[in-house]
Protein backbone atom coordinates (compact mmCIF):
# COMPACT_ATOMS: atom_id res chain seq x y z
CA UNK A 1 0.00 0.00 0.00
CA UNK A 2 1.37 3.32 -0.69
CA UNK A 3 1.71 6.19 1.83
CA UNK A 4 -0.38 9.25 0.32
CA UNK A 5 1.53 11.74 1.99
CA UNK A 6 4.63 10.33 1.17
CA UNK A 7 3.39 10.23 -2.36
CA UNK A 8 1.87 13.50 -2.30
CA UNK A 9 5.32 14.67 -1.04
CA UNK A 10 7.42 13.26 -3.60
CA UNK A 11 5.39 14.95 -6.44
CA UNK A 12 5.42 18.30 -4.57
CA UNK A 13 9.21 18.01 -4.77
CA UNK A 14 8.85 17.51 -8.40
CA UNK A 15 6.82 20.27 -8.92
CA UNK A 16 8.97 22.96 -6.98
CA UNK A 17 12.32 21.56 -8.91
CA UNK A 18 10.31 22.19 -12.29
CA UNK A 19 9.34 25.76 -10.99
CA UNK A 20 13.60 26.37 -10.36
CA UNK A 21 13.44 25.83 -6.53
CA UNK A 22 16.58 23.79 -5.37
CA UNK A 23 15.36 20.96 -2.77
CA UNK A 24 17.02 21.37 0.96
CA UNK A 25 15.72 19.18 3.04
CA UNK A 26 12.20 16.57 3.29
CA UNK A 27 10.90 15.42 6.44
CA UNK A 28 13.10 18.30 8.38
CA UNK A 29 12.34 17.65 12.20
CA UNK A 30 12.79 20.33 14.87
CA UNK A 31 11.00 19.40 18.58
CA UNK A 32 7.35 19.02 17.52
CA UNK A 33 7.62 19.94 13.90
CA UNK A 34 8.23 18.00 10.79
CA UNK A 35 8.24 20.74 8.04
CA UNK A 36 7.78 18.43 4.50
CA UNK A 37 9.85 20.20 2.20
CA UNK A 38 12.56 22.81 2.86
CA UNK A 39 13.46 24.60 -0.60
CA UNK A 40 15.75 27.68 -1.90
CA UNK A 41 15.14 29.71 -4.67
CA UNK A 42 17.71 32.52 -4.98
CA UNK A 43 17.88 33.96 -1.56
CA UNK A 44 14.57 32.98 -0.02
CA UNK A 45 14.55 29.99 2.04
CA UNK A 46 10.84 28.64 1.42
CA UNK A 47 9.18 26.21 4.52
CA UNK A 48 6.46 24.06 2.55
CA UNK A 49 3.65 22.31 4.19
CA UNK A 50 2.14 19.75 1.37
CA UNK A 51 -1.86 18.61 2.00
CA UNK A 52 -2.22 14.97 -0.04
CA UNK A 53 -6.20 13.56 -0.78
CA UNK A 54 -6.98 11.09 -3.14
CA UNK A 55 -10.73 12.64 -3.29
CA UNK A 56 -12.34 16.04 -3.27
CA UNK A 57 -13.70 16.94 0.18
CA UNK A 58 -15.81 20.36 0.54
CA UNK A 59 -12.88 22.60 1.83
CA UNK A 60 -9.33 22.74 0.53
CA UNK A 61 -6.39 20.75 2.27
CA UNK A 62 -5.17 23.88 3.04
CA UNK A 63 -7.84 24.38 5.69
CA UNK A 64 -5.56 21.53 7.89
CA UNK A 65 -2.79 23.76 8.56
CA UNK A 66 -4.02 24.97 11.72
CA UNK A 67 -2.43 27.38 13.96
CA UNK A 68 -0.97 25.17 16.27
CA UNK A 69 0.95 23.58 12.95
CA UNK A 70 1.64 27.22 11.36
CA UNK A 71 3.08 27.94 15.03
CA UNK A 72 5.41 24.46 15.03
CA UNK A 73 6.46 25.29 11.29
CA UNK A 74 7.55 28.86 11.98
CA UNK A 75 10.02 27.58 15.19
CA UNK A 76 11.32 25.15 12.68
CA UNK A 77 12.25 26.88 10.01
CA UNK A 78 13.98 30.09 12.05
CA UNK A 79 15.73 27.20 14.28
CA UNK A 80 16.85 25.61 10.32
CA UNK A 81 17.98 29.34 8.83
CA UNK A 82 19.67 30.15 11.84
CA UNK A 83 22.78 28.43 11.03
CA UNK A 84 23.24 30.30 7.53
CA UNK A 85 25.80 32.26 7.03
CA UNK A 86 23.93 35.33 4.91
CA UNK A 87 20.84 36.94 5.32
CA UNK A 88 17.88 35.32 3.95
CA UNK A 89 14.54 35.84 3.41
CA UNK A 90 12.09 33.09 4.74
CA UNK A 91 8.44 32.10 2.97
CA UNK A 92 6.11 30.01 4.43
CA UNK A 93 4.42 28.49 2.00
CA UNK A 94 1.96 25.60 1.47
CA UNK A 95 1.14 22.71 -1.24
CA UNK A 96 -2.05 20.74 -2.23
CA UNK A 97 -1.51 17.47 -3.77
CA UNK A 98 -5.06 15.76 -4.70
CA UNK A 99 -5.38 12.62 -6.82
CA UNK A 100 -8.57 11.37 -7.92
CA UNK A 101 -8.72 8.40 -10.29
CA UNK A 102 -5.74 9.05 -13.04
CA UNK A 103 -5.87 13.32 -12.57
CA UNK A 104 -3.65 14.95 -10.18
CA UNK A 105 -4.20 18.61 -9.32
CA UNK A 106 -1.11 20.60 -7.43
CA UNK A 107 -1.82 24.01 -6.09
CA UNK A 108 0.82 26.02 -4.94
CA UNK A 109 0.07 28.94 -2.53
CA UNK A 110 2.88 31.46 -1.53
CA UNK A 111 3.18 32.89 1.26
CA UNK A 112 0.24 30.55 2.98
CA UNK A 113 1.25 32.45 6.37
CA UNK A 114 3.41 34.98 7.93
CA UNK A 115 7.34 33.25 9.26
CA UNK A 116 7.01 35.00 12.59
Amino acid sequence: MIDTGRWGEAKAAVFLQEKGYKILATNYRHQKAEIDIIAQKSDCIVAVEVKTRTNTTVEKPFHAIHKTKQRNLIKAINFFVRSWSSPVEIRMDAISVIKQFDEIQIEHLEDAFPPF
